[in-house]
């Protein structure tokens, strides 16, 4: 969602003056991110963007409240932004204080019915209360795919205002650098944040189980310790061939995955995937669900698509792309890399944002 929106302010911050308030604070941590002045407006400039963002980072004492209220009075916004669905501060508070300003959701991929599978009775309720409350009866809802168009329509009414805008993402590596792929030994890498409905621990047990030469790489910030104490435990049965490296910043993302044969991904769902994008971006194939955009990939020699309901089919796949030679996989590696230059150059339309706003 971060890069969405980075990428989001650099196509239209000529066409529109852009203001950000969030959280001085990644999801869960005490202290607040490195580098970053809180309580005041501090100029941005994005890599590729024509002018400075003007962003405020709420501080740890601050009233985001009277923030809010301070900031409508200030910008007299036309159109505010909201990203994500489960936030009070960021969700609920701007929907019940901004009345004189267009309002758009932006959901995320949270109302997926993958997505919805964690906590889904507390969540339930919550989308429930939400649209009873008619604080979103007005509201125009940004939907980056038919399928979450239609899972907005189901959950909040089939006349709402609605538009389909495609993720920005970035640009694709120029030229593919193939992996030394060796047959019967696999690389892999998963990069993304670590929560259930990523289900990473599917994937480390898939590994485990499967006895196979496959090594795994892990980078992603913990959003859910209690899941990541679960992983940690079935990664200390990969003698060593699973290892957790941290995180990585997103400058760094494309660069990483060349260093790997193929992404990893066996997530629950994805309304896009930036991780898998950019892994095709970089020109590596895919290991990935049927719960993302992402589909009939082996078609296209670019990855594999797995039951992620039947572990077998999981580690049938592992056993194929293990056994497959060098040669062969550089085909997957041109495939990944020409689905990713195809969206680029078509899965999205600027246009379509601007008919949004």
């Amino acid at each position: 969602p971060i890069q969405s929106l980075v990428n989001l302010i650099i196509h239209l911050d000529a066409v529109y003056d852009i203001y950000v308030i969030s959280s001085a604070f990644d999801l869960h941590e005490k202290t607040p991110m490195e580098n970053i002045t809180s309580g005041k407006w501090v100029d941005i400039m994005l890599p590729g963007s024509n002018s400075a963002t003007k962003v405020w980072y709420v501080g740890k004492n601050e009233n985001i409240k009277a923030t809010i209220k301070k900031t409508v009075q200030q910008v007299k916004p036309s159109i505010v932004y909201i990203n994500g669905m489960f936030t009070y501060h960021y969700v609920i508070l701007p929907l019940l204080l901004i009345k004189n300003a267009k309002i758009v959701i932006c959901p995320r991929g949270m109302i997926q019915e993958g997505a919805l599978s964690g906590k889904y009775l507390k969540k339930k309720v919550y989308l429930t209360l939400l649209r009873m409350s008619g604080i979103v009866k007005n509201v125009w809802w940004h939907a980056t795919t038919d399928v979450e168009r239609d899972d907005a329509r189901k959950l909040f009414g089939k006349n709402i205002n609605v538009v389909v805008a495609g993720n920005i993402p970035k640009k694709p590596v120029k030229m593919v650098e193939y992996p030394d792929k060796q047959t019967g030994t696999l690389r892999l890498v998963y990069i993304s944040l670590i929560t259930a409905k990523k289900n990473l621990l599917q994937a480390i047990e898939a590994i485990n189980q499967s006895g196979l030469n496959i090594t795994l790489d892990i980078y992603g910030p913990v959003k859910d310790v209690s899941y990541w104490e679960r992983c940690e435990l079935a990664i200390k049965k990969s003698k060593g061939k699973i290892v957790y490296k941290g995180a990585v910043i997103p400058e760094l993302v494309q660069t990483t995955f060349k260093n790997y044969d193929a992404g990893y991904f066996l997530t629950k769902a994805e309304n896009f995937g930036h991780a898998l994008y950019e892994s095709l971006s970089a020109g590596r194939p895919i290991i990935t669900s049927y719960f993302t955009p992402w589909e009939k990939l082996e078609n296209k020699l670019a990855g594999w698509n797995a039951d992620i309901d039947n572990m077998d089919h999981i580690i049938n796949i592992l056993a194929k792309v293990v056994a497959i030679n060098n040669e062969e996989f550089n085909k997957y590696c041109d495939g990944a890399h020409k689905i990713a230059q195809e969206y680029f150059l078509e899965g999205f339309e600027i246009n379509d944002y601007k008919k949004l706003f």
